[in-house]
């Protein structure tokens, strides 16, 4: 299954939220038994091992207690009021099954005292109404401090009324989006590894190479101003006969086909994600292509690098966003925690890991 591990992840956050909230709430009190691990997979619909190891979470930072073959109980101490409420911001499309969620849940929590914090996730569907999906109900929790990734950009007005209401933020973001001066930003720069797939793709002698995206694109002028200046200085034609937009729900099997079929397809693909190097795998199988010797493949994201049939060449994903929601939890709790409003600007720049799916040239022969 693709999203199988990232899945996994997320219900065990999700079991150790739900029952800590219980805890904080009073509906579990101290010294309280709590329900059976199987009763609670049962009330949160997900496996009782999701459960176990959400739980083992809480013993670990000593909130409950388990006594074998009696049970797991709350600590008698009833644990002091939270120092840190934080929220996770994220655009709708990033749903529960999504694997990026799993890395800002685990980069978040990594970098925070479980016994004082808890961490809310928020989702918003338009940009032009942020604050009224996400800023409001954030006030109406008590979260002091929101890490907000955004995949487009927010108008100002909307990012006005969160600073307004006094919550601390640090916005996560891809260059060429979200700007903003008076909030703390960390951004991952993926030009570089654009311009690597483009280089890296020619020296292996394609000249017939498909760049895949999405209809909707935060960075499309990067995009384009980057493939007008490698074709012109390659010689291989308009930019736009290269590039083959794709609705944000890329498994249209017709569109794939078409695409990899006749005798100008092309030889190499910069995919966008792991979501459509899944689907461009799934379309090689179908046309008999094999990958790389019929088709090269290189995605500029990969937040799932075990679940493809060949190693795929991509940016270590998880290890960059990893990296960048760490330092931008220690800096939101350094802003909750002291009187200085300093504000950072950081950015993290992707290169891409060569793997089997590219395949090599006698240039590339000492390159793992």
């Amino acid at each position: 299954m693709l999203h199988e591990t990232a899945i996994g992840d997320l219900k065990q956050n999700r079991a150790r939220e739900v029952v800590l909230r219980r805890i904080r709430s009073g509906d579990y009190r101290p010294g309280q038994r709590l329900p059976s691990e199987r009763e609670l997979a049962q009330d949160l619909a997900m496996s009782h091992l999701a459960v176990r190891r959400g739980l083992q979470e809480l013993v670990d930072a000593g909130l409950i207690v388990r006594q074998p073959r009696v049970g797991t109980f709350v600590q008698k101490t009833r644990p002091v009021e939270l120092s840190n409420r934080l929220g996770i911001v994220v655009p709708h499309y990033i749903g529960q099954a999504h694997p990026f969620l799993s890395v800002l849940l685990n980069g978040v929590m990594s970098r925070l005292d479980q016994r004082d914090s808890s961490v809310s996730i928020f989702s918003y569907t338009e940009n032009d109404h942020f604050w009224a999906q996400a800023g409001e109900p954030m006030a109406a929790r008590g979260i002091q401090g929101a890490i907000i990734y955004t995949g487009y950009i927010i108008p100002e007005a909307e990012l006005k009324k969160l600073e307004q209401s006094g919550i601390k933020a640090v916005m996560l973001k891809m260059v060429g989006t979200q700007t903003h001066s008076g909030i703390s930003t960390i951004t991952i720069d993926f030009r570089a590894a654009m311009h690597d797939a483009l280089r890296r793709l020619l020296d292996l002698g394609h000249r017939r190479i498909a760049w895949m995206c999405y209809t909707e694109s935060a960075f499309e002028n990067i995009e384009t101003k980057i493939l007008e200046e490698f074709t012109r200085q390659n010689n291989l034609g308009p930019a736009d006969e290269m590039i083959h937009r794709l609705d944000c729900e890329p498994w249209d099997y017709k569109g794939w086909d078409d695409i990899l079929s006749g005798d100008n397809r092309p030889t190499a693909m910069v995919l966008q994600d792991e979501f459509m190097a899944h689907e461009a795998f799934h379309a090689c199988r179908r046309l008999g292509l094999d990958v790389p010797d019929d088709l090269a493949l290189v995605s500029l994201a990969d937040s799932l690098p075990r679940s493809h049939p060949v190693p795929l060449s991509a940016p270590d994903t998880i290890s960059i966003w990893t990296d960048a929601v760490r330092r931008a939890t220690e800096h939101l709790v350094f802003l909750l925690q002291s009187d200085k409003d300093r504000v950072l600007d950081m950015t993290f720049h992707a290169a891409i890991h060569w793997k089997a799916s590219t395949g090599k040239s006698r240039q590339l022969a000492t390159i793992d």
